[in-house]
């Protein structure tokens, strides 16, 4: 039985906490998952398989974010639609969701087979890797279209408030896929890996529609349940985050093809660095995360000085995290870069990066609660401008400052655009609160 939380009523802090805790601990997990397959690789492959595994993955990234984007703009659509809808009609929309995130996966995953070695290419994958690239991302993208059945499943009940389950199911899913990666790595090198991650997302994609069925969706699957009408309302809002996600794997690409001009250390040295960032912002990309989803319903209930409390317990939570997390950083960098290789040059490089950025996650964390708001509220072109105007000026950056400055010119960049980001976020949340109007929702299922 769903033991969802209810968002629009009680204390707001312990609401907020209630409901939030379990979402990012699960997205924690989620990302130590990736950290401990990047230290696998690391440790019991060399730095070139790394380096493979970090390029295939850098274009993935972009079929992930197209995943990512349907996903957030589903659960989005849910809390916004929840506190009017049925059970009939609330089960009518869930089998439209799931059944255009299946039909964008399988085409996601024919695109992947047949193009990679070329998108691999357009990054300057370093040839003495590119056979193992390709065989990780191969491998990898038969998972795919069940990877997003199960996170779109997971998204849905957040969006209900149930946010205990999608945290179990996580936990039990990175438990096997680490197994799974100990017993495939060796007999298997990268293929093993990606291996471990296809089973992994197969057993718990399977979990997840059994679980839905069983609470949320009160009905089997029908084809006369879709309609276009509530595929528009899903595209509004998938569209918007869809963006978002494939900007952010854009800006990836970019770096990750002005890598391939330096060497495997920094390579790697790059993906150390950047899966400790991921690691250490999730959280605060949790706690934004549900405060979307609390905004959206209060939002729909019209609760506005509700609204107005649970964004300023937010940042109160962010701020006090985020200060020890780049007070850690500035210590203890070489150290958490030395959990993934022991080779000096790669640490040297990792740590350079960690410390240098750290400077900056502040701006990265105040940015996301700014766009939360705008998300919560279905303010979905400030929301996209607010995300695509900093990641072109990041991308602009690197391109200009790598090439001049070297290796520096990736945290050089980030100096500018991450407070620039920031600043641009708040500006249009005061800016849409006068004049920008939400997306029209349908109510018609």
């Amino acid at each position: 039985v769903m033991k969802e939380v209810d968002i629009l009523n009680g204390p707001v802090r312990k609401t907020i906490l209630r409901f939030s805790i379990p979402i990012i601990l699960g997205m924690v997990a989620t990302q130590l998952c990736t950290v401990t397959d990047t230290v696998i690789v690391g440790r019991y492959l060399d730095k070139y398989a790394l380096s493979a595994v970090s390029n295939a993955f850098t274009v993935l990234t972009v079929f992930l974010a197209v995943s990512g984007g349907l996903e957030l703009g589903c659960g989005l659509l849910t809390a916004s639609r929840k506190p009017g809808l049925g059970p009939q009609d609330l089960s009518v929309l869930i089998c439209n969701m799931l059944f255009w995130d299946l039909a964008v996966g399988l085409l996601l995953l024919g695109g992947g087979l047949w193009g990679m070695r070329t998108f691999l290419s357009l990054i300057n994958t370093p040839p003495e890797i590119m056979d193992t690239a390709m065989l990780y991302s191969r491998i990898y993208l038969l998972g795919l279209p069940f990877l997003m059945l199960y996170d779109l499943s997971r998204q849905i009940l957040i969006s209900c408030g149930e946010s205990r389950i999608p945290l179990l199911a996580v936990l039990a899913s990175s438990v096997v896929k680490i197994i799974l990666d100990l017993l495939l790595v060796r007999p298997l090198g990268v293929a093993g890996v990606a291996l471990a991650s296809v089973l992994t997302q197969m057993l718990s994609c399977l979990f997840m529609l059994i679980y839905l069925r069983r609470t949320v969706l009160t009905c089997g699957f029908r084809f006369h349940f879709l309609d276009r009408r509530c595929f528009g309302s899903i595209l509004r809002l998938a569209i918007p985050n869809t963006f978002q996600q494939i900007a952010t794997a854009s800006i990836a690409l970019v770096k990750q093809s002005l890598l391939g001009t330096f060497g495997v250390a920094e390579i790697s040295g790059f993906t150390c660095s950047n899966q400790l960032f991921t690691l250490i912002i999730m959280p605060v990309f949790g706690l934004s995360q549900s405060l979307v989803v609390f905004i959206a319903q209060n939002h729909s209930a019209g609760a506005a000085n509700r609204i107005r409390s649970g964004i300023r317990e937010a940042h109160k939570l962010t701020l006090a995290y985020i200060s020890a997390a780049i007070l850690s950083c500035l210590l203890f960098n070489r150290q958490l870069i030395s959990l993934f290789s022991d080779d000096m040059a790669v640490i040297r490089c990792g740590a350079l990066l960690l410390m240098a950025e750290s400077w900056t996650y502040l701006f990265t964390a105040m940015k996301y609660l700014q766009e939360a708001q705008l998300r919560g509220r279905l303010k979905m072109l400030p929301y996209l401008i607010s995300n695509l105007l900093p990641l072109g000026i990041h991308t602009v950056c690197c391109l200009l400052l790598v090439p001049r400055f070297g290796y520096s010119g990736f945290y050089l960049s980030t100096f500018i655009s991450a407070p620039s980001g920031f600043l641009l976020s708040k500006a249009l949340v005061k800016f849409s609160k006068i004049s920008i109007p939400s997306v029209a929702i349908s109510e018609h299922s």
